[in-house]
């Protein structure tokens, strides 16, 4: 492979934004494992499908957003707003992640679940999309986005819509996302309002936002223990690695509450946060296992 299609594959790559769109793929894996807890052709196939339809939507959202992208520091350098790569090749690239994830769901799983994806895409591309060019609060329809893709799964694996396991997994992974975003405000809301996007910056203080972004990390505690409370997770020893968890993510984030936090630790709290739910999801897939 010589040096320009190494580059080209490396800024595909960081136009499908791998690091985020992993996570969502492993939540339908969770989704779909947790009803029917055995390695299958179908669960891969299905969550490789969930992690296409995921990439789509990201390459679409870049697509819609790419002059603004180009206006702030942390993304104009990004594929689209650099010229690394033209919109026409993305747009290739965005429906061919979204047809092929369509119907490696819709085989591998069910169309139940294909129609799933495709409004979890709609309404990412649409609503979440279109909302935050109006208003601050737009990540709260957004995180409704990323409380599908467990669904996804387990309507894949042969779930009910409205079943009590599934809906507490979705309430979680929503009330999740939204102190995480609330985190890159604290870091980029000023870049966010000078390229014309409705920031919290520009109508709490930073103080506030702080405990904002407490009072939601608490709620996501909360909604993982749920999960204990309502026998999601039944082992007594992941539930005490659970409680254990939580409260030091809590300790962690009471700092918030005391001092002005600097930019440098506020990576540091996103990666707490990312690696909380990353074992919840890893706690659901061992009490399957276990169980």
């Amino acid at each position: 492979m010589n040096s320009n299609t190494a580059n080209k594959l490396k800024d595909y790559l960081e136009l499908a934004k791998l690091k985020i769109m992993i996570p969502v793929s492993l939540t339908g894996f969770t989704g779909y494992f947790f009803f029917d807890p055995h390695l299958s052709t179908s669960l891969i196939f299905t969550s490789f499908g969930i992690l296409m339809m995921a990439i789509s939507a990201s390459v679409l959202n870049q697509i819609q957003e790419v002059e603004l992208d180009g206006n702030m520091n942390r993304t104009r350098f990004r594929p689209l707003p650099s010229g690394r790569i033209k919109l026409r090749n993305a747009t290739i690239f965005f429906l061919s992640n979204l047809i092929a994830g369509m119907v490696i769901i819709c085989y591998a799983g069910n169309l139940k679940a294909a129609i799933i994806a495709m409004i979890t895409v709609i309404w990412y591309n649409g609503v979440y999309t279109w909302s935050k060019r109006i208003t601050a609060f737009a990540v709260v329809p957004g995180a409704l986005t990323g409380a599908l893709p467990p669904l996804i799964g387990w309507v894949a694996a042969g779930g009910g819509l409205w079943e009590k396991p599934i809906i507490f997994i979705e309430f979680l992974i929503f009330t999740g996302q939204i102190p995480h975003f609330w985190l890159l405000i604290l870091k980029f809301g000023e870049e966010y309002k000078q390229a014309g996007i409705p920031s919290l910056t520009g109508i709490f203080t930073r103080t506030q936002i702080n405990r904002l972004t407490f009072s939601w990390v608490v709620s996501s505690v909360v909604a993982a223990l749920f999960l204990c409370y309502f026998e999601i997770i039944q082992s007594r020893l992941l539930i005490g690695i659970l409680v254990i968890a939580s409260v030091f993510l809590i300790w962690q984030f009471s700092d918030l509450l005391k001092i002005r936090v600097k930019e440098y630790n506020l990576r540091r709290y996103s990666i707490l946060l990312d690696s909380y739910f990353l074992l919840v999801l890893l706690l659901l897939i061992s009490d399957k296992i276990i169980g």
